[in-house]
């Protein structure tokens, strides 16, 4: 007996070995079915095509419903299902009001702050807000030259010696910032 893959694999693996081949970008699934405008729903099975238009590689998307079978001059076809809507996690750091306390810290800072101003400044090199441009001695002391990356000053920020135990509650101080609706104010 002779076996015969279905179609949709033949067609599907034809699309492979043509892509081996070729450079091209596709968009991904589309968010509505390209007969109806009918949104496609997540969990919903929909089939895809991919043809030639004025010299391009275009792809169409169908709903289940609407779909008639393989377009005339098809290069690739395959099913597939609507996948979830992807949830982007939210940045929990609001980048802008970081920067504004750490500049107010760095305008006029208690003691207290200091060990605050330093881990804020690291942070901030982290997100690229702040470029680090060098680092110095004075006065027997290490400093780090920061500027902003939207032109925000020159920022000399003398390194701090901290413990493990004063980093993980001075980072624990910055998150509860960034999930209160206005930055407080260091103690």
């Amino acid at each position: 007996m002779f076996y015969s893959p279905p179609t949709s694999l033949i067609h599907l693996s034809l699309l492979i070995l043509w892509c081996d081949q070729m450079d091209y970008s596709l968009k991904p699934l589309s968010k509505n079915c390209s007969a109806t405008g009918q949104p496609l729903e997540p969990g919903d099975l929909c089939y895809s095509v991919l043809i030639e238009k004025n010299g391009r590689h275009e792809r169409l998307d169908f709903s289940s419903s609407a779909w008639k079978g393989v377009p005339e001059g098809a290069l690739g076809v395959w099913r597939t299902e609507v996948p979830a809507a992807e949830i982007k996690p939210v940045n929990p750091f609001d980048n802008q009001r970081l920067l504004d306390q750490f500049i107010e810290f760095t305008e006029q800072c208690n003691d207290s702050q200091k060990k605050l101003r330093y881990v804020l400044a690291l942070l901030l090199v982290r997100k690229k807000q702040l470029v680090h441009e060098q680092n110095f001695e004075q006065d027997g002391e290490q400093w780090m030259q920061l500027r902003g990356v939207r032109g925000e000053g020159l920022f000399k920020i003398p390194e701090e010696k901290l413990t493990q135990h004063e980093m993980t509650r001075l980072q624990a101080e910055i998150d509860q910032w960034t999930q209160a609706p206005a930055l407080k104010r260091a103690a």
